[in-house]
């Protein structure tokens, strides 16, 4: 391993029999920041419900996964669910059959994701530089408000996101280490078809590419690189993807890979198969966005960028660890922004690539212009702080409500669709943020006074700490306007033994509805994904109005769920044919009918 010292080159250090051992001190901040990471992320995963759409996929699925013991085919509802390899089902099941099925079980194996890449990025790090560099990655990806936010989502990202960063490292060392490069290389591919089983072939397809550019750019790269191609690698790789898939199609009899293939075509050009365009994140807001994201280091290193730019990046002499997570990055941002669809998290992978620059860069800065990025980030906070306290004055005064479910699943929709009185319960956590940004960043200039270069980072980062537990709650707080977890909670004492619950709207929208709720659901006025072959058990499940007007007839108790907006419109259905109307409840924008009082 390297040491602080900086004497040895990284060549000297790695390639060489008798590398330097590391020190205590390494040792020591390694644990921190794992213990750190651990605290963070598997500390709050009992904190709020699990959201439809994706978290309520995976959850559902995985429960029902155990209940059918049919491990090989996630389904929802009963419904085959397709889009994504099963490895993460596979992880939460493991999880369920450790703690039990509830929510906290179903964040652990995203959890330890994310404390695994901050544990590749401070290992990628210090390969690099030094485990002072190490650190300061760890520090910047753990506390970038990306991962508090989407490190949380039950979704394949974080878990593809370890994998790949766990590629980069094991391509690295093999890049560094002679004697063992066959055994790094060999984990480059396993991590890579872990990262396959995860989300898909860019599992495989973005981290070499990512070492085919610098292949290209380093003769040294192109004459280490070379080895990954050997062919028993290549045979690895296929044992560990190829069981799920031969399986999957040949149980569906051949239409597997037709609908993947229609669904990558669907994303690559932006366009359903019906032929409706559509792009969910815009191009520009997708770019915009993760200036968010990164924050506080995104607007940390900016001065350094803007002031001190040929010092920061040395544009005359980028060597491989330089160029290394400037291409990660780019290999993973470009074909994001290059495809017809996207949403917020799709860049999640290269978030440990922008820790490593933004860590570079805030090195190699000089004070002045590490105090200027602290004082932006001060700025911030007192901006935040001044709009906490004249909220009340900045909220519109007349209130509206919530707008349909399915129509605010991206972060920008989400935020434009708060109405204000949910703006108003988030002012404590506004002020707290404002203090915490303010606190932070003059810990760092502090630090930075008192000649303390090398930890000066700490300070934003335990500001930024603060905030993403804010973050944490205040995700908590609007989960039951985007989750069906209450609703479920109401029914399940309700129901008896025979009774029936209808929803109106898409198994997407309904799937934590599918992890709560215990029984199965039918939906109303929705069709079936033809692509998939249903049994008839299974395409009862999807009522028209009709059908479900006569499961309202039936004597005993029927429930269905419907947005806000769809309450007049069925208020004078069920009047017409039954000439009574019974709402029992409402939880977040959804409205409960039933068929008894």
């Amino acid at each position: 391993m390297t040491t602080g010292a900086g004497t040895l080159t990284i060549e000297e250090t790695f390639l060489r029999p008798q590398a330097l051992p590391p020190p205590p001190t390494r040792h020591a901040l390694f644990a921190i920041l794992i213990v750190l990471a651990a605290l963070l992320h598997l500390g709050t995963i009992g904190i709020g419900d699990l959201y439809s759409e994706t978290e309520g996929q995976y959850a559902a699925a995985a429960r029902e996964m155990i209940q059918t013991g049919q491990y090989f085919l996630p389904t929802n509802d009963s419904i085959p669910r397709l889009q994504k390899p099963p490895l993460l089902y596979w992880l939460i099941i493991a999880s369920y059959k450790l703690f039990g099925v509830h929510t906290a079980a179903t964040r652990v194996p995203i959890a330890l994701a994310v404390v695994a890449t901050v544990i590749f990025t401070f290992l990628i790090g210090e390969r690099l530089a030094d485990y002072w560099r190490g650190l300061a990655a760890g520090l910047i990806y753990l506390t970038l408000s990306g991962t508090f936010i989407f490190g949380r989502i039950v979704m394949p990202e974080p878990l593809f996101s370890a994998f790949f960063a766990g590629a980069i490292y094991c391509g690295l060392g093999g890049f560094q280490q002679r004697r063992q490069r066959r055994i790094w290389f060999a984990g480059f591919w396993i991590c890579a078809a872990l990262a396959c089983l995860t989300k898909g072939p860019h599992g495989l397809i973005l981290p070499a590419a990512t070492f085919a550019v610098l292949a290209v750019c380093y003769h040294e790269a192109r004459m280490r690189f070379r080895f990954l191609l050997w062919w028993p690698y290549l045979l690895l790789f296929l044992s560990i993807i190829g069981p799920w898939y031969i399986w999957v199609e040949i149980h569906f009899d051949g239409a597997f890979h037709q609908f993947v293939a229609e669904e990558w075509t669907k994303h690559l050009i932006g366009r359903y198969p019906n032929g409706t365009w559509y792009d969910d994140v815009p191009r520009w807001q997708f770019a915009a966005s993760h200036l968010a994201w990164w924050f506080p280091w995104s607007v940390a290193i900016l001065p350094a960028l803007i002031f001190s730019w040929r010092r920061v990046m040395r544009p005359r002499e980028i060597g491989f660890r330089d160029a290394l997570p400037m291409v990660w990055a780019l290999v993973v941002l470009v074909p994001v922004l290059a495809i017809g669809q996207r949403q917020d998290y799709y860049a999640l992978s290269m978030f440990s690539a922008f820790a490593l620059w933004a860590a570079m860069i805030f090195e190699r800065a000089s004070n002045s212009l590490r105090n200027a990025g602290a004082a932006i980030v001060a700025l911030t906070g007192m901006i935040i702080g001044v709009i906490a306290l004249a909220l009340p004055r900045l909220v519109p005064v007349n209130e509206r409500d919530w707008g349909e479910t399915d129509f605010r699943w991206t972060a920008w929709k989400a935020l434009a669709d708060i109405p204000a009185g949910v703006w108003l319960q988030f002012r404590p956590l506004l002020v707290i943020t404002a203090i915490a940004l303010l606190v932070g960043a003059l810990a760092t200039v502090y630090l930075l006074r008192r000649g303390r270069e090398k930890i000066a980072l700490v300070g934003l980062a335990c500001g930024l700490i603060v905030v993403g537990l804010c973050m944490v709650s205040g995700i908590a707080r609007i989960a039951p306007f985007f989750s069906l977890a209450d609703a479920a909670r109401f029914l399940n004492g309700r129901l008896g033994t025979n009774g029936q619950v209808l929803f109106e709207g898409s198994p997407g929208v309904a799937s934590s509805l599918g992890f709560y709720l215990e029984r199965k659901f039918a939906m109303v006025n929705q069709e079936p994904d033809p692509r998939i072959p249903l049994t008839a058990e299974q395409r009862n499940l999807f009522l028209d109005e009709k059908a479900a007007l006569e499961h309202w007839r039936v004597p005993r108790p029927v429930f269905l769920i419907i947005e806000q907006d769809r309450v007049t419109y069925w208020r004078e259905l069920l009047t017409q044919h039954f000439h009574v109307y019974h709402q029992v409840a409402s939880f977040g924008t959804y409205i409960v009918l039933s068929n008894q009082l």
